[in-house]
């Protein structure tokens, strides 16, 4: 017990020795401790860009009073490439309708038709008649889907459109009657714009042959503005065969070329629901 307590006693020794020497080594600052400021840090959200696209000076177009307005529906397809050449030989531009149907494998073909000075304009997502013209919302639904899709190759999106069929399908009125007129009253006070078309290349009726979608084209052009009605899908062949024969026809008799934009004449056909 007695040696417990001699151990006790030295601790407590050496902790005021300690603390002693701690007390009389203190030395006091010789001026104040320098503040760091504070820094305010921010972090940049860094939003996803559309890629931009430069377009380029070719293909201009000639607004006259013989004007063409060369328009292909349904495409992307693997023939809208002949197309593009054919046009860029020739320095002639179009406008190109498009759809949902293979437009993400063929998202190159859309960036090169904006690129080159083409109108990149919308025709349906789908292009299904019994769901688009089935309810107003649904068209617009179907129009919203390809607009985006667009917009995400060439960061626009169209307001040019053309309705499948044309404003003057009558398919349309079996699925729900005079949803033609409410859908076309809605796009115009909404600043949209929808072209038909006065010269039918007939290249939508089963296997045309190039002279017969040629002679279709040729006997109606007239003065003033032919906005002519052609395809690009997979298997409308004979028009691009036709196409070269066209655009030299028109060139040899006093018509330029052009795209269309809002400013073009709005050629509308009678509504039929």
């Amino acid at each position: 017990m007695e040696k417990e307590v001699k151990i006790f006693k030295i601790i407590i020794i050496l902790d005021i020795l300690l603390l002693m020497i701690c007390t009389f080594s203190y030395v006091k600052p010789s001026s104040k401790l320098q503040q760091i400021p504070s820094k305010n840090i921010t972090h940049k959200i860094l939003m996803p860009k559309t890629n931009k696209i430069t377009i380029k000076n070719i293909n201009k177009s000639v607004v006259s009073n013989k004007t063409i307005y060369l328009t292909f529906d349904d495409g992307p397809s693997y023939l809208t490439e002949s197309i593009l050449n054919i046009l860029k030989a020739e320095n002639v531009p179009a406008t190109f309708f498009v759809t949902a149907n293979k437009i993400d494998e063929y998202k190159d073909i859309i960036r090169r038709e904006y690129e080159e000075n083409h109108t990149v304009a919308v025709h349906s997502a789908t292009h299904v008649y019994s769901y688009i013209y089935s309810s107003d919302q649904n068209y617009f639904n179907d129009l919203t889907e390809i607009r985006n899709k667009v917009f995400k190759i060439i960061g626009i999106k169209p307001r040019i459109i053309r309705l499948p069929g044309g404003s003057s399908n009558t398919i349309s009125k079996k699925y729900s009657p005079g949803i033609i007129t409410r859908i076309t009253n809605n796009l115009n006070s909404n600043n949209f714009y929808y072209y038909d078309w006065n010269i039918d290349s007939t290249d939508a009726s089963g296997c045309v042959s190039k002279d017969q979608i040629y002679n279709s084209v040729i006997t109606h052009l007239k003065s003033g503005t032919n906005i002519i009605l052609m395809h690009d899908s997979a298997t409308k062949k004979t028009t691009v065969e036709a196409l070269q024969s066209i655009i030299e026809y028109g060139k040899q008799n006093g018509y330029t070329f052009a795209k269309i934009t809002k400013n073009t004449p709005q050629i509308h056909h009678h509504i039929n629901n």
